[in-house]
């Protein structure tokens, strides 16, 4: 008996097996890495000098370049002399 590619069990098997095999085919989504010391340092708003908060001697601080379900790892460190609090 040839096997017919043009239907019957063969290409239902087939399709079978690459969708199961297609589903455990899984990649991890990619992970950002930075790291931000946070300082106090002289800014400028408006031409008047000011204090201010500076991530890595940046005001305001670096931008981040990520796209939905990127994993960030943000390690940061306080430079300040007192408790410095960042949420997202």
């Amino acid at each position: 008996m040839p096997l017919s590619l043009a239907g019957g069990p063969v290409p239902a098997v087939l399709s079978a097996i690459l969708v199961f095999l297609l589903a455990f085919v899984r990649a991890e989504d990619p992970y950002r890495f930075f790291t931000w010391n946070v300082t106090y340092g002289d800014i400028y708003p408006l031409g008047v000098r000011q204090q201010g908060i500076l991530i890595n001697g940046q005001f305001p601080g670096p931008d981040i370049y990520s796209v939905t379900n990127d994993n960030l790892i943000i390690n940061v460190y306080n430079s300040l002399p007192e408790p410095f609090l960042i949420s997202w």
